[in-house]
């Protein structure tokens, strides 16, 4: 693959659109320029490339200056990219320390109001309960949230994947594994699924929890 083909998509795995990137390497090629040009070499409309320009702006990758009433636009050094992924790091780790603090909540919430929203199962016949739950669940969307792969092994995971699509069909499928420090693996469905360490597992119902969760699984994810 060529180098052209894949800077845009190295650019984007640090969080930028694919215009983002498109019109970052543009002004980055071209120096101090204007919105016309970068729009030309990005292969996109004027009022496109000054949206985009915008937000690249807001994350102190592109600056503009004036001269003789008009603006132009300069792309700022590669090392500001350092910038933005000290950034997601901070953002992942207050999001990461959100859900230790939901897990904890939810804790609380189970021991003190048993309103059967947030149910608990221990041992081996009580997980085999709650995984049947997932495996016969209508959910489509399948988030998995770990810190490794101890808790619920690939081929287990895998093995499970393969009895949902079996029986839905098509599904989508996100993993993030590794990536935070939770001791915790969580499963995002049509419900929500917390597995620890110590063989219990934790079943939400309760909706606005579950949307909360997905939430902050899906800003983790971006």
């Amino acid at each position: 693959m060529k180098e052209i083909e894949i800077l845009p998509l190295e650019l984007r795995k640090l969080g930028l659109t694919e215009k983002e990137a498109m019109v970052y390497l543009a002004a980055l090629k071209l120096g101090y320029t204007s919105v016309q040009e970068i729009a030309k070499k990005a292969q996109i409309s004027r009022p496109t490339a000054y949206g985009v320009i915008k937000a690249l702006e807001n994350k102190e990758l592109i600056s503009q200056s004036r001269e003789k009433g008009k603006r132009y636009f300069t792309a700022q050094s590669p090392d500001h990219l350092l910038g933005i992924l000290k950034r997601q790091k901070k953002e992942l780790k207050e999001k990461e320390r959100e859900f230790i603090r939901i897990i904890a909540a939810l804790r609380d919430k189970y021991y003190l109001n048993d309103k059967r929203e947030i149910k608990i199962y221990q041992g081996k016949a009580g997980l085999e309960i709650l995984f049947d739950d997932f495996l016969t669940s209508p959910a489509r969307k399948i988030y998995l949230l770990a810190g490794d792969n101890k808790i619920w092994p690939i081929s287990q995971r895998r093995a499970a994947y393969k009895k949902i699509k079996k029986r839905l069909g098509q599904i989508e499928i996100k993993e993030l594994v590794g990536k935070v420090t939770l001791r915790e693996t969580i499963i995002i469905y049509d419900k929500v699924i917390i597995l620890t360490p110590e063989k219990t597992g934790m079943l939400i119902e309760n909706k606005v929890m579950i949307n909360l969760i997905k939430s902050l699984f899906l800003f983790i994810c971006k």
